[in-house]
């Protein structure tokens, strides 16, 4: 495949998708097609022709980007069109947004399929969540007839990648003079799931396409994703309003350090990562937390508290992991105690949770969406951490 002749959609094109994925693509001269469901943004995007993407702490790393086009993902026939013609697909929505786009996917490969030829293309996923490519194809595949699910599985990957940058906001005092200006993190790799892919991979520098990826995107979850969740839970307690500010608490960074700590024995352990890929995961997320060039914001982190309290996620998940190798997850623990406060007024999800704890009691959250019986060893760690997190005086009128 002459990389010259690669055409990209990419579906999503918040910081993610218009920010690190594209200032990925456009170091290899790859023309890109964006998609998204905010027709605000799709419009700005058109009506200013160019864009920045900033690297933070490095102005002259910027890359300006011109020449794409931009529609709202609500205009079947332009993505049909699109479709056809392109090579590769890159969703960056979010991870709960994918079944709706895979039925949009559906539909696209549904209208625009062609039985008598043989053409190859693949979805990429650069989703924050747990078996987003699974995820993504099961959900195409059931909008689908059945002579088109064969059809699909023949000549369609469907892939995941680990994104490692953070898309951030604007630096505080910034004169954004471009609405479409995005800023990343100094970090430019793409791990990808060579397995998935079908035909010729395209030789893009940045990009890595592995054999063996499976516990990768995990690894990034548990490490990363609890950590900074951690940081983010804490840090609201606090009053912070940055998680680099967070991150540098004198009172937060023993936690987290003991955190890493507990996440590191239950992914070498319990799943079976090498103690050398584990120990530079977490020291390149401590670093990359602690970056205050990186602005992010505490509220943004510790979002939909909920669905980050499930079974399976970033902090229930890697905290039974822990116990069953052994380690008691106590920093875990107190940062699982902290979400259950997270009482933003404007993040539904806080406030559904909110009033949940305040008419039924933590327990029965524990119970019902943690998934934590009273004879669970967790269940006993998290209300001793809520009782810590009292003497410590962060819970303020508990």
């Amino acid at each position: 495949m002459e990389d010259v002749s690669v055409k990209v959609l990419i579906l999503g094109a918040g910081r993610i998708g218009r920010g690190f994925v594209t200032g990925l693509l456009r170091k290899n001269d790859v023309d890109i097609t964006f998609f998204d469901y905010n027709e605000e943004l799709v419009n700005s995007m058109n009506e200013r022709k160019s864009y920045t993407i900033h690297v933070l702490g490095d102005e002259n790393k910027n890359t300006v980007v011109s020449g794409y086009q931009a529609y709202s993902i609500a205009e079947l026939e332009t993505l049909v069109r699109e479709w056809e013609s392109a090579d590769f697909i890159f969703t960056a929505v979010g991870g709960k947004n994918l079944t709706t786009v895979a039925k949009l996917l559906a539909g696209a490969f549904q209208a625009s399929v062609k039985p008598e030829g043989r053409y190859y293309k693949n979805i990429v996923t650069c989703e924050n969540w747990i078996d987003p490519a699974n995820k993504l194809q099961t959900a195409i595949l059931e909008a689908l007839s059945e002579p088109s699910k064969e059809a699909f599985i023949k000549h369609i990957g469907v892939s995941e990648s680990v994104v490692m940058a953070t898309g951030a906001a604007a630096p505080p005092d910034t004169d954004l003079k471009n609405p479409v200006d995005t800023w990343v993190q100094d970090f430019w790799y793409l791990p990808v799931d060579r397995e998935r892919i079908l035909g010729e991979l395209p030789a893009w520098k940045y990009f890595d396409f592995i054999s063996g990826f499976a516990d990768l995107l995990q690894q990034k979850i548990y490490t990363n994703n609890t950590s900074v969740a951690l940081i983010a839970y804490l840090g609201y307690l606090k009053g912070h309003i940055y998680v680099a500010d967070a991150a540098n608490d004198p009172e937060i960074v023993p936690i987290l350090n003991d955190a890493y700590k507990e996440i590191n024995a239950a992914l070498i352990h319990g799943l079976g990562v090498t103690e050398e890929s584990q120990l530079k995961f977490s020291r390149r997320a401590k670093s990359k937390y602690q970056d205050r060039n990186i602005i992010d914001l505490v509220v943004r982190i510790a979002r939909d508290p909920i669905r980050k309290l499930k079974p399976s996620d970033r902090l229930i998940g890697p905290a039974q992991l822990a116990l069953k190798t052994g380690t008691k997850p106590k920093a875990i623990a107190l940062a699982i105690a902290a979400a259950l406060f997270f009482d933003h007024e404007e993040d539904e999800d806080a406030v559904n949770l909110t009033n949940m704890r305040k008419e039924y009691g933590v327990k029965k959250i524990l119970q019902e969406i943690c998934g934590i019986s009273e004879d669970d060893t967790l269940y006993k760690l998290i209300l001793d951490s809520i009782q810590v997190l009292k003497d410590k005086g962060w819970l303020k009128g508990e």
